[in-house]
């Protein structure tokens, strides 16, 4: 169990890149214009100008996922890449996406929307306590966020509230909590909503 200064430390700790001499680059989007920026050294930029040798790594990345490229075949080679760079890494944390040595680190535990296609992509891992959760669960957690009924839940998912009380039960478990206020404690501080 973490300690209450564990949590107030992970609260307060400030993205990665944004202190001057900070050589870590974090990416973040702008969830309204899903536009993505990246910050490194106390400098902020728009993506399109972060090094060649960080944009091929995550272009390499995409490349390695099949369902990222069917979803984003429509958008230019550089659409494509700023697109998956906000799904993937855009949320604006304290982990650095890329090291000091720009090497890329593992995605961000970010939903971009409650509805994007890249909830299904392999380089999308959605995890409380680090137990992935499915899609489904994903879209359950954050309908319990936002304060609706189960009963309206469940049509909203066009499916019985029996069965949603089998995935909320799951997703209890799966975070080790006992209730709908704790899992979106958790999920919150989890970043799995934001």
């Amino acid at each position: 169990m973490e300690s209450k200064s564990t949590k107030e430390n992970q609260i307060h700790q400030i993205p990665a890149g944004l202190l001057l001499g900070d050589k870590r680059t974090e990416i973040f989007g702008c969830r309204t214009t899903k536009k993505t920026f990246f910050v490194t050294n106390g400098q902020t930029a728009h993506f399109n100008e972060i090094c060649g040798k960080k944009k091929a790594q995550i272009f390499e990345q995409m490349l390695n996922d099949d369902a990222a490229i069917e979803d984003l075949k429509h958008l230019s080679q550089e659409e494509a890449i700023e697109k998956f760079a906000f799904c993937i890494y855009g949320a604006a944390d304290h982990e650095a996406d890329f090291c000091e040595e720009g090497e890329l680190h593992k995605a961000d535990n970010f939903i971009c929307s409650n509805n994007c296609q890249c909830l299904k992509w392999k380089s999308k891992s959605i995890t409380v306590d680090g137990i992935p959760l499915t899609a489904r669960e994903i879209q359950i957690v954050t309908l319990m966020a936002s304060d609706l009924a189960d009963k309206q839940i469940a049509s909203e998912l066009n499916i019985s509230e029996s069965t949603l009380n089998t995935h909320k039960h799951n997703l209890f478990e799966k975070a080790s909590v006992h209730s709908k206020s704790g899992l979106i404690t958790k999920a919150i501080n989890q970043k799995i909503i934001q």
